[in-house]
């Protein structure tokens, strides 16, 4: 599956090819590019739609994540 990802701050986007979709490897995948300030993240994800939240330890949104097949 792919994964479309979303940081709001400086507007990063990029694909990851996934092949199990839990946190460790969203994670991850935040973590090589995602430039973020903070690694206490937290993720959201509706199976209805195929799309998900990136929030922080203050449960604002920093970015978003939409899957595809």
């Amino acid at each position: 599956m792919k994964v479309n990802f979303t940081i709001f701050k400086n507007n990063v986007s990029w694909d990851a090819l996934i092949h199990q979709l839990n946190s460790d490897v969203l994670l991850r995948n935040i973590l090589m590019k995602g430039e973020l300030d903070s690694l206490d993240i937290d993720f959201s994800y509706c199976e209805e739609t195929g799309k998900g939240s990136i929030t922080n330890s203050y449960n604002q949104p920093i970015g978003d994540f939409s899957i595809s097949f």
